[in-house]
């Protein structure tokens, strides 16, 4: 552990003391994977204390959400997933905030040197760009709620499982194939606690549940050139390389594939990324760790899945389509219709994906100089705009030297969603404050993080933002 790990703990360990000493608990968090995970935790401190609390799950930071949070003033208010990036906002309120995206850069009640106080003292601001921490890469805001949750009670160590969910669920493991930073030491709590185990295995998703044929079809992380997205080409793939890929009348999954078989598949796919002048970061993520969760509160159900990463596809499914209870249950360890209803979710969330693709691909995207930009208007839930954007980021179809802007109407705004990837990020980009400053610039709200930010402005300023963010 690093001086800077070691002052963010010390942090938390302040914030718990606060978090204990409460008497009722509003707790607020966003609907994404990294953000159910994260009240999840925060939730269940709040029950094992026997602190009274409720959670409310927030689409977007916007004027009708901070006059919410601002109405429960009479309680502490734990802050997940949002709230740095506008914590002015929210002076003179008695605060947690659990947050890893970049904090506002220039506020003047903020203390120096890390310490998260306001001016008054009512604010704890847990925040790893505070000690020098990357957010996007070393810690989520599920492992930021985790390390408080720690702090408050080592019996916690058992929510370290749920919170690498949510950390891989926010792709914290995409740059180095692996979990790194303060994740690694929640890793290494999951492990003392038996609430994981780690193999090296590809990076696909769907290794337990999907057909082999429809797992490398539908592959965009990585891209197969001449594979994904072309119904029948994996299918032929496995025969040519004489793989049996059938069982009792059905496809195997690649968890039912043959050790050998496997190994033909990386290799074929690594021989033609190499062909296709693909480059090597991209080619050597193919492998990498894969956290195979087991949460000790949760009940025996055959259809959960353990992978992690396929656990936070079905917890963002719920938040998606504002099914937060369903969410949070799951990540409480809730089965039987819970599940059932889950499952249902990631069914249509992955018909709605497929279809604004397809969609996207044969209308084309609009070309900036440094930006490429599609608009769904009404046509698919806003939620998954930035899924699209960053499966797009992925793809051979945009050009990777420019960022992925997505728009589509939401509640009477737009929502916008604009994604990077590591070669921009590290000649410069910082879509965090890039985003932030154009949002503004016509008088909306925005922030995240350098690989991927978002935003709220009203409709007929998109050429406008457009403009400003390019």
């Amino acid at each position: 552990m690093d001086n800077k790990q070691k002052l963010f703990i010390d942090e938390s360990r302040r914030i718990a003391k606060v978090i204990r000493d409460a008497s009722e608990i509003a707790i607020f968090t966003h609907i994404d994977a990294d953000g159910i995970t994260s009240g999840s935790i925060a939730y269940q401190v709040a029950l094992r204390l026997g602190i009274r609390a409720e959670i409310n799950f927030l689409k977007k930071l916007d004027d009708a959400a901070v006059e919410t949070i601002r109405s429960r003033k009479d309680c502490l208010i734990w802050m997940n997933d949002l709230g740095s990036g506008y914590i002015s906002r929210f002076s003179g309120l008695k605060m947690v905030i659990a947050d890893h995206h970049e904090p506002e850069i220039e506020n003047p009640i903020l203390t120096e040197n890390g310490r998260t106080r306001l001016a008054e003292s009512s604010i704890c601001h847990l925040n790893a760009h505070l000690f020098g921490i990357e957010g996007s890469t070393e810690i989520s805001s599920s492992t930021t709620s985790y390390f408080i949750a720690r702090s408050v009670d080592n019996r916690n160590k058992d929510l370290s499982a749920i919170a690498l969910v949510g950390a891989i669920g926010d792709l914290q493991d995409s740059r180095f194939g692996k979990l790194t930073g303060m994740n690694r030491l929640v890793l290494e709590d999951a492990l003392s606690e038996g609430c994981v185990s780690v193999i090296r295995d590809t990076k696909f998703y769907g290794k337990e549940t999907r057909p082999l044929s429809k797992l490398l079809e539908y592959s965009v992380d990585p891209q197969i050139p001449g594979v994904s997205s072309d119904p029948g080409a994996a299918s032929r793939l496995l025969e040519s390389l004489g793989i049996d890929y059938r069982v009792q009348g059905r496809e195997k999954t690649w968890r039912e594939t043959d050790i050998d078989d496997r190994r033909k598949i990386v290799s074929f796919i690594v021989q033609k990324m190499i062909s296709e002048g693909i480059p090597a970061e991209q080619i050597n993520s193919i492998v990498g760790e894969t956290y195979l969760i087991r949460d000790p509160r949760a009940e025996e159900d055959d259809r959960m899945p353990s992978d992690a990463k396929e656990f936070a596809t079905l917890i963002n499914a719920c938040g998606r389509y504002e099914k937060y209870d369903t969410g949070l249950n799951l990540c409480l360890g809730r089965r039987g219709e819970v599940l059932d209803s889950a499952l249902s979710l990631l069914d249509e969330h992955r018909r709605n994906v497929a279809n604004t693709i397809r969609m996207v691909k044969l209308e084309g995207l609009g070309q900036m100089s440094t930006l490429q930009y599609f608009h769904t208007t009404d046509r698919a839930p806003d939620s998954i705009v930035g899924t699209i954007a960053g499966i797009l980021m992925k793809s051979k179809d945009v050009n990777e030297a420019k960022v992925v802007v997505g728009f589509a109407y939401s509640e009477g705004k737009v929502k916008v969603s604009c994604r990077g990837n590591t070669e921009l990020v590290g000649i410069g980009l910082n879509l965090a404050e890039a985003v932030r400053i154009a949002a503004e610039s016509v008088g909306g709200i925005g922030g995240g993080h350098s690989i991927a930010a978002g935003a709220t402005i009203d409709v007929g300023q998109e050429q406008n933002f457009l403009n400003s963010l390019d």
